[in-house]
C-alpha cells in the first residue's frame, strides 16, 4: 500500500477524500448560516439542519461531480445504489467484498493509466514550450545579431568621417609644418654660416694642438723604440738559446723514435707472417671442408640410388623384406654415426675461427695501443710546459683527423690539475705535431680519436 501510494499519490488523496466525504455526509450536514438572534454577550446560536437521504444523495453527487473537474478524463465511478436504513449491519457476503475489491483496483488501474496520459501530456507541453523557447531565443539572437550589424555600419561609417576629418587635419598640419621648416631652413643657414666661422677658428686651434701632440708622440715612440730594441735584442738570444736546446732534445727524440720504428717494422712483418700463416690455414680448412661436402653429396646419391634398387627388389622380392630393413637401419646407423663426427669436426672448425677472430681483436687492440702511444710520443716532444703546469695533469684530447694522418680539428676537453695555459699548451703541442704518425692498419684510424696526454710521461 505504502508502494502504491508513492507512486500514486493524488489519485489515493483523492479516493481517501471521496470516502470520508461520503461517510461524513450520510450522518448530517452542518449548515452554516446567519446568526438569528443574540442571547445575551457570549452565546451564539447555531441551527442544525437534518437532510433527507434524497438531500445527501445530491450532495454526494456534487463532490463527485467537484472531484472528476479536479481530474480532468477521470472517468466517473459508477453510482452506488442508495443504501437502506437497517436496523442492525447485516453480515458482508465475501463475493461482494471480492467485487468491490475488484473494481477499487480496476478504479486505481484507471487513475494510473490517467496519471501516465497526464504524465505524458506534460511531457508534450514541456518539449513545445522548450521549442518555442528555443525558436525565441534563436530569433531574439538573429535580431541581435541584426542590430548588432547595423551598430557595425554606423561605426564604420563614423570612422570613415573620422578619417576623412584626420587626414584633413594632417593636410593643415604639413602645410604649417612646411612653413615652420622654412623658416628654419633660413635660421639654419645663418646659423650654419656663424658656426662655419667658428669651426675655421677652433680648426686653427686644433692644427697647433696637433702639432704639438704629434712632436710629443714622436719623442715617446723613439724611446719606446729603442726599449723594444733591447727587449728584442735580449728575446732573440733567450730563442737561440731554447733553441738550441730543443734541437738537441729532437734529433734525440728522433734517434730513439727511428730505433722505436725499427722494432714496431720488425714486429709488423712478424705480425704480417702469422697473419699469411693464418690466411693459409683458413684456405686449407676451407677446401677440406668443400671436399667433405662433395663426398657428402656423394655419399647421399648412393644412398638415394641404394633406396630405389632396394625398393625395386622389395617389389621383386617379398621374402627378403625383413633383411633389406635390417640393412637400412645399419646404413641409418653409420650415416647417424658419419653426421655426429662431421658435426664435431664443424664444432671444431667453428672454436678455431673463434679463436682466430679473438687472435685479431687482441692484435687490433695492441696496435690501437701502440698508434695512440706514438701520437703521445709525437705530441709530447712538441709540448711546450706552461707556468701554471702542476704535477699528475692529466688531459684529455679529442682530435677529428682526415685519412691517414690529417688533423682537422683539436679539442682539449678537460685538464685535471691545469688551468687554460696548459689547455692552450696542449693544443698548440697536438697541432704542432702534425701530421700524426700513419697507422700500421686502415682498421686502427679512428676519425674522431680520443686519447690521454700526460705531460712528461
Amino acid at each position: 500500500m505504502s508502494e502504491l501510494f508513492r507512486r500514486y499519490p493524488i489519485a489515493i488523496i483523492f479516493s481517501v477524500i471521496a470516502h470520508v466525504a461520503i461517510a461524513a455526509m450520510s450522518f448530517i450536514v452542518l449548515d452554516s448560516r446567519p446568526t438569528e438572534e443574540q442571547v445575551g454577550d457570549d452565546d451564539e446560536i447555531i441551527l442544525a439542519e437534518l437532510i433527507t437521504d434524497t438531500e445527501l444523495k445530491a450532495e454526494m453527487e456534487e463532490l463527485l461531480q467537484e472531484i472528476e473537474e479536479l481530474v480532468p478524463e477521470e472517468e466517473p465511478e459508477p453510482e452506488e445504489p442508495e443504501p437502506e436504513p437497517e436496523p442492525e449491519e447485516p453480515e458482508v457476503d465475501p463475493e461482494v467484498l471480492k467485487q468491490q475489491e475488484l473494481l477499487e483496483q480496476q478504479r486505481i488501474e484507471e487513475f494510473q493509466k490517467q496519471e501516465e496520459e497526464l504524465e505524458n501530456q506534460r511531457l508534450l507541453q514541456e518539449a513545445e514550450q522548450q521549442r518555442r523557447e528555443e525558436e525565441q531565443r534563436r530569433l531574439e539572437e538573429e535580431q541581435k545579431r541584426v542590430e548588432e550589424e547595423q551598430q557595425r555600419r554606423e561605426q564604420e561609417l563614423a570612422e570613415q568621417e573620422r578619417q576623412a576629418e584626420e587626414q584633413k587635419r594632417l593636410e593643415e598640419e604639413r602645410k604649417q609644418q612646411e612653413e615652420e621648416a622654412e623658416q628654419k631652413r633660413l635660421a639654419e643657414e645663418v646659423e650654419q654660416k656663424r658656426l662655419a666661422e667658428e669651426a675655421e677658428r677652433i680648426r686653427e686651434q686644433e692644427e697647433a694642438e696637433q702639432q704639438r701632440v704629434a712632436e710629443e708622440a714622436e719623442r715617446i715612440r723613439l724611446e719606446e723604440e729603442r726599449r723594444v730594441a733591447e727587449e728584442e735584442q735580449r728575446k732573440l738570444e733567450e730563442e737561440e738559446r731554447k733553441r738550441a736546446e730543443e734541437e738537441r732534445l729532437r734529433l734525440e727524440e728522433e734517434r730513439r723514435v727511428a730505433e722505436e720504428e725499427e722494432r714496431k717494422r720488425v714486429e709488423e712483418q712478424r705480425l704480417a707472417e702469422e697473419a699469411e700463416r693464418q690466411r693459409l690455414e683458413e684456405e686449407r680448412l676451407a677446401q677440406e671442408r668443400l671436399e667433405q661436402e662433395r663426398l657428402e653429396q656423394e655419399r647421399l646419391e648412393q644412398e638415394r640410388q641404394e633406396q630405389e634398387r632396394q625398393e625395386q627388389e622389395r617389389l621383386a622380392e617379398e621374402a627378403r623384406q625383413e633383411e633389406e630393413r635390417a640393412e637400412q637401419q645399419r646404413q641409418a646407423e653409420l650415416a647417424e654415426q658419419k653426421r655426429q663426427q662431421e658435426k664435431a669436426a664443424a664444432d671444431a672448425a667453428s672454436a678455431e675461427q673463434k679463436a682466430t677472430r679473438a687472435r685479431r681483436l687482441r692484435i687490433k687492440a695492441q696496435l690501437t695501443q701502440e698508434y695512440k702511444q706514438a701520437i703521445r710520443k709525437k705530441v709530447t716532444g712538441k709540448f711546450r710546459t706552461p707556468p701554471d703546469l702542476r704535477p699528475g695533469t692529466t688531459c684529455t684530447v679529442v682530435a677529428l683527423l682526415v685519412y691517414p694522418n690529417e688533423i682537422v680539428d683539436v679539442q682539449v676537453q678537460e685538464c685535471s690539475g691545469g688551468g687554460q695555459q696548459m689547455k692552450r699548451a696542449v693544443e698548440n703541442a697536438v697541432w704542432a705535431a702534425q701530421p700524426f704518425p700513419v697507422p700500421r692498419h686502415k682498421s686502427v684510424f679512428e676519425r674522431r680519436l680520443i686519447f690521454e696526454f700526460k705531460p712528461g710521461s
